[in-house]
């Protein structure tokens, strides 16, 4: 999937040059332009293939802006596919988390691991799967909270 995003490049005051991609949330920030082009590419990256993960359409700014900062207007693109993501296979998940494969399964259909099959083969994430460790949720059922008179 190819991905374009139009970014404006102006220079820092305090040297370097800081990208703002046009029509959405965040900056970059680069030495020099060639190293500002270079972060650019890397935020568009990151953002289109977290959104490919999700399985969700990445939602660019749009085409056309003008600058708003004194800068210049550069398009950019990138080419990700899932198989860009780091992922493991549903029994590989499974014995990393301690789980059993049809846990798995279930943590997959319920959004708490991002995955997507590769022919018949459910792959999953390793950041999800780093983000689930991470949480540590303890074994069996949640304790039900006590209601307070």
């Amino acid at each position: 999937m190819i991905v374009i995003q139009e970014f404006e490049f102006y220079p820092d005051p305090e040297g370097g040059y800081v990208v703002k991609p046009c029509g959405l949330e965040g900056a970059t920030e680069g030495d020099s332009y060639e190293d500002a082009v270079e972060m650019a590419v890397d935020w568009l990256r990151v953002r289109a293939l977290a959104a490919l993960e999700r399985g969700a359409e990445f939602r660019g700014g749009g085409l056309g802006h003008v600058p708003s900062r004194g800068g210049t207007v550069v398009t950019l693109a990138v080419n990700v596919e899932l198989s860009d993501i780091p992922a493991v296979t549903a029994a590989e998940a499974a014995e990393m988390l301690g789980v059993s494969t049809a846990r798995v399964a279930q943590l997959c259909r319920d959004g708490s691991l991002n995955s997507w099959r590769v022919g018949s083969t459910r792959m999953v994430s390793r950041d999800s799967i780093k983000c689930r460790l991470a949480a540590r949720p303890g074994a069996g059922r949640p304790r039900r909270a006590s209601a307070e008179s």
